[in-house]
């Protein structure tokens, strides 16, 4: 497969939709996309505005260290902090 980008601001609402519902499935495995909401609102404000590359190593680093993000937990802090610098 080659390396290709997808500019999500030329989607259409429709496209979007679908586009997140498959990212929602892929929470807790190594396909995530880096678009659905993997965390709960203790670290909203710190992941909604991070970028979609950050997600994914956030994410990819919690399953790595067997970490949930839907309980507070000082390991999912510490890895936030570790990729948002």
């Amino acid at each position: 497969m080659s390396d290709f980008t997808l500019n999500l601001n030329t989607a259409t609402p429709q496209a979007i939709a679908e586009i997140m519902e498959m990212d929602n499935k892929f929470i807790g495995t190594m396909n995530y996309l880096g678009l659905a909401y993997f965390w709960s609102h203790e670290y909203k404000h710190y992941l909604r505005d991070a970028t979609i590359s950050q997600r994914k190593r956030i994410h990819r680093k919690g399953l790595e260290r067997n970490v949930s993000f839907l309980v507070p937990n000082q390991e999912a802090w510490d890895i936030i902090k570790e990729v948002i610098k």
